[in-house]
């Protein structure tokens, strides 16, 4: 295979989101290792700070553009900004002449600098370059919009009528789940060249979290030797009082079981958590550790005994790849999850983790009551996780499928 000129287009900044700096960075920087000429281009509109920054990832140049004038504010005063700094995504990709531009997320500014991108081809005797959509969830209606309740409803609508138009006009797409792989050829969209690329990692970004400890926290936090449940999460994934009442059904089993809450929701869901488990008694087994730096994350993780990865049967969750679930695998934790779209995929059942029927709050505390009884087959579960990821799930050993995407789009 020849080595090509690849642009990746990013959807936002690398923080607070995790797409740019979980996805496309190690990814970026994995093709680049391939022998591949690799460009990552950054609009940091939700992360000033970074505008102008440049910078490589391995082999990989990144460049995070600068921002014009309202491209950062909010809702539709920020429009005519984020309108040109979509133009300025479409030409700094095109100046490095590119045989492949790969954008990410089909909405927003990545999706605006993919129609315009599009329209181009219109202009006769212009070299055009291959052009790929990522999609690793499903944003539009029934998706991610449903959640997202700072959106107004025209946004909601331009969100969705984008993603559905990306979809269908890309020269092959690249998605996170078998069920964004359907759902993109019910659209229409080149079924044939729908290519399943699901999140990864890279095992050098977590090295020091094999090292890191949880002794401190759990001093901390008062936990002493209780057995401790991990909950990972931005609270999109399931109703906010469900955590509170598996753990009340673990502790009908292990009266001395406590909850670990790392990870806060965007709309403050975590309240209703709180408010369940003073309902149900639970106060003193609910321990909030809320948003935490990356530094300090894998020791509030490492804290726990079990992670519990809870996600209601939605069209949201079908579609999405979860990274919190990859990196609690990555840790060696022993994991028990609904069984909903890709959490079969990264999970082995009963090797790699346990998983239970979705909506089944019993279910999920007979799961962690048998692992937090089985010490030995903790360790065992969680070994056997952390292998399965780093061996199926490195992003050294995913790029490839990038690769045959772009093959299919430049046989076009």
């Amino acid at each position: 295979m020849r080595a090509w000129r690849i642009v990746f287009v990013a959807p936002f900044g690398t923080q607070p989101k995790g797409t740019t700096r979980a996805r496309i960075l190690p990814l970026a920087r994995a093709l680049a290792a391939r022998g591949h000429m690799v460009t990552v281009l950054i609009p940091p509109y939700d992360h000033p700070p970074e505008a102008g920054r440049r910078w490589r990832t391995g082999e990989a140049a990144v460049h995070c553009l600068s921002l014009p004038p309202g491209a950062a504010a909010a809702g539709i005063r920020g429009g005519p900004g984020l309108a040109l700094l979509s133009l300025r995504l479409a030409r700094a990709a095109l100046a490095c002449r590119p045989d492949i531009i790969h954008l990410s997320k089909p909405k927003g500014v990545a999706g605006l600098a993919h129609w315009l991108l599009r329209c181009r081809r219109a202009v006769p005797r212009r070299r055009s370059p291959a052009l790929v959509v990522d999609a690793d969830d499903w944003e539009g209606h029934e998706g991610w919009n449903k959640y997202e309740d700072a959106y107004p409803g025209w946004q909601k609508e331009v969100f969705d009528r984008q993603e559905r138009w990306g979809l269908q006009h890309a020269d092959a797409v690249t998605v996170a789940s078998r069920s964004l792989r359907e759902r993109t050829a019910a659209l229409g969209g080149p079924a044939d060249r729908v290519v399943y690329l699901p999140n990864g990692l890279s095992p050098t970004d977590y090295l020091d979290w094999q090292r890191a400890s949880g002794g401190a926290v759990r001093a901390r936090l008062g936990l002493g030797r209780r057995p401790t449940i991990l909950l990972y999460t931005r609270f999109f994934e399931f109703a906010p009082e469900r955590p509170a009442r598996v753990l009340a059904a673990v502790q009908a089993h292990l009266p001395d079981a406590a909850l670990l809450v790392v990870g806060a929701g965007k709309y403050g869901q975590e309240r209703r958590l709180r408010e369940e488990a003073r309902r149900l008694g639970l106060d003193d087994s609910v321990h909030f550790a809320g948003w935490l730096d990356r530094a300090s994350l894998p020791g509030a993780l490492r804290a726990a005994d079990v992670a519990l990865v809870p996600a209601d049967d939605t069209v949201a969750n079908r579609a999405k790849c979860s990274m919190k679930l990859a990196e609690l695998l990555w840790l060696g934790l022993p994991v028990v999850a609904e069984r909903v779209g890709e959490h079969g995929s990264y999970i082995d059942h009963p090797t790699t983790g346990l998983l239970v029927p979705p909506g089944d709050d019993q279910a999920l505390a007979a799961a962690l009551v048998t692992i937090l009884s089985d010490p030995d087959r903790a360790a065992r579960l969680g070994a056997a996780g952390h292998r399965r990821i780093a061996r199926q799930f490195a992003w050294e050993q995913l790029a490839p499928r990038a690769e045959a995407a772009y093959t299919a789009a430049l046989e076009l």
